[in-house]
C-alpha cells in the first residue's frame, strides 16, 4: 500500500519536461519570493548645535531668555535647517569663565556638536576663544567683548551681536549732541564688559570735547547700591552713564528711585541696564526717561515680526538676549542653507556669510571679513510710558556701525 500510494502520487505529478522552462521559473518566482520592497530613503544626519549660556548666577534670567529666543526660531523652522533635523544641547556656564570652558569642551569632545554658539558674559566669551580655535570648532559667540573683534579675533568665530565699543561710543556721541558740555560720571559692574563700556564711553567723550568726572565700580552681585548712590549724588553731575545687567540692574534702578535721583540726574547707559524683558517690568517707572544705546529695541522696524511671534508664545516684549538667541538661530539657519546643509565645511560657510547680509530681527546683518564681526544698526532708545508700560522707544539710529577692528 505505501508503495502504491507513492506511485499514484508520482503518476499524478506533471513531469517537469512538460512545462516550458521560462514559465516554470516565473511560477516559482511568483510563489516563492515576496514583492521587492522599495529602498528606504536615507535620512540626513542631525545637525548638533551646542549652546553655552548662563542659566544660574547673576545673569540667569538673561540666559533663559537667550535659550527661549533660539528655541522659538527652531520651532518656526520645524526643528530643521536645510532639511536636516536640528538637536540643540544647552549647557550652563554660571557666568564663570572656568565653567564656560569646561562646558564648551564637553560639548565639543563628548557631545560631538557640529556648531557651537551662545555666551553672554564677556569674560566667558574671551575664555572660550582659544578653546574653540584650537578645536577648529565653528562658533557663533554672543558675548560682546571688544577684543574678539580685534587682537583676539579668530577665523573660527563669527559674532552676530554688537561689540561693547558700538554701544559705549554711540552713547558718548548722543550725549554730546544733545547735552554738549554736560559733566558726566560713570558707574558700572567691575568686570570685562563694564570696563570696556565705560572705557569706550569715556574715551569717545574726551575725543569729542566732553567732560568725564569720577568713575565708580561695584562687584557683580552687589546687594546694596546705597553707598554708590550717595557718592554719585555728592558729585552733583549733570548725567550718569551706567552699566549693570540682570539682577544687578534691577536692584540699581529700584534704589536709584528710592534715593530720589530719578528725574534729578539724567540717566543713560547700555541697553542691558534697561532690558525690555528682564529689567523694565521689574522696576516700574524707576527708569522712566532714561536713555540707552542698543542694537535691540521692540520698536525697531526690523524686529516687528519677531516681537509679534515672541508675544504669541505668552511672553512679554522681548529684550536683548531673547532677540539675540533668535537672531543667532537665524544666522545658523542661513549658514546651513548657504552651505548646502553642511555648515561644518567652515571655509565655505564662512565665505557664504561674508558674501551677503543675513536678514535678522536686528536688521540687515553683514559680517566684516576682517574679524567675523557683525555690522549693525545701533539705536538710541528712550524709556517711555506707553499705555502704562515702560517701553524702550527708538529716537535715533546710527546705521550699520562697524567696529574699528583688528587695527584698533
Amino acid at each position: 500500500m505505501p508503495n502504491r500510494s507513492l506511485d499514484q502520487g508520482r503518476a499524478c505529478a506533471v513531469p517537469p519536461a512538460a512545462v516550458p522552462r521560462r514559465a516554470l521559473i516565473a511560477g516559482i518566482a511568483a510563489v516563492a519570493l515576496p514583492p521587492l520592497a522599495s529602498p528606504a530613503l536615507a535620512q540626513p544626519a542631525p545637525l548638533r548645535i551646542g549652546m553655552v549660556t548662563s542659566l544660574s548666577g547673576p545673569f540667569a534670567a538673561l540666559g533663559e531668555s537667550m535659550r527661549a529666543g533660539i528655541r522659538l526660531l527652531l520651532a518656526e523652522s520645524g526643528e530643521r535647517f536645510a532639511d536636516r533635523p536640528v538637536e540643540l544641547i544647552v549647557e550652563d556656564d554660571q557666568a564663570r569663565p572656568d565653567d564656560g570652558v569646561r562646558k564648551a569642551r564637553k560639548l565639543i569632545g563628548q557631545d560631538r556638536v557640529d556648531l557651537l554658539c551662545g555666551v553672554l558674559h564677556s569674560g566667558v566669551a574671551l575664555a572660550l576663544r582659544d578653546v574653540v580655535t584650537e578645536a577648529r570648532m565653528p562658533t557663533f559667540l554672543l558675548g560682546s567683548a571688544n577684543d574678539l573683534a580685534r587682537r583676539a579675533a579668530s577665523p573660527f568665530i563669527l559674532r552676530p551681536t554688537k561689540t561693547n565699543w558700538m554701544l559705549g561710543s554711540t552713547a558718548a556721541r548722543w550725549s554730546h549732541q544733545t547735552h554738549p558740555g554736560a559733566r558726566v560720571v560713570t558707574a558700572a559692574s567691575d568686570y570685562a564688559a563694564g570696563r570696556e563700556f565705560v572705557g569706550d564711553f569715556a574715551q569717545t567723550t574726551q575725543q569729542i570735547g566732553g567732560r568725564i568726572g569720577r568713575q565708580f565700580w561695584t562687584p557683580l552681585g552687589t546687594p546694596d547700591f546705597g553707598p554708590l548712590l550717595t557718592a554719585i549724588a555728592a558729585e552733583r553731575p549733570d548725567s550718569v552713564y551706567v552699566f549693570f545687567a540682570g539682577s544687578d540692574a534691577v536692584r540699581f534702578l529700584r534704589q536709584w528711585k528710592e534715593y530720589r535721583l530719578a528725574g534729578r540726574i539724567r540717566l543713560m547707559g547700555t541697553g542691558a541696564c534697561f532690558d525690555q524683558e528682564d529689567v523694565l517690568p521689574a522696576v516700574g517707572d524707576a527708569a522712566l526717561g532714561a536713555v540707552n544705546t542698543f542694537h535691540q529695541s521692540p520698536t525697531a522696524p526690523a524686529s516687528a515680526d519677531f516681537v509679534a511671534a515672541y508675544r504669541a508664545t505668552g511672553r512679554g516684549l522681548p529684550g536683548e538676549f531673547s532677540t539675540t538667541g533668535y537672531v543667532c538661530g537665524q544666522v545658523l539657519r542661513a549658514a546651513t542653507e548657504r552651505a548646502g546643509g553642511n555648515p561644518a565645511d567652515w571655509p565655505r560657510t564662512r565665505q557664504a556669510l561674508f558674501d551677503a547680509p543675513v536678514r535678522t530681527a536686528f536688521g540687515s546683518m553683514p559680517f566684516d571679513p576682517r574679524n567675523g564681526q557683525a555690522i549693525l544698526d545701533i539705536h538710541v532708545n528712550e524709556v517711555r510710558a506707553v499705555n502704562g508700560t515702560m517701553i524702550n522707544t527708538v529716537v535715533h539710529t546710527f546705521p550699520q556701525l562697524r567696529d574699528p577692528g583688528p587695527d584698533a
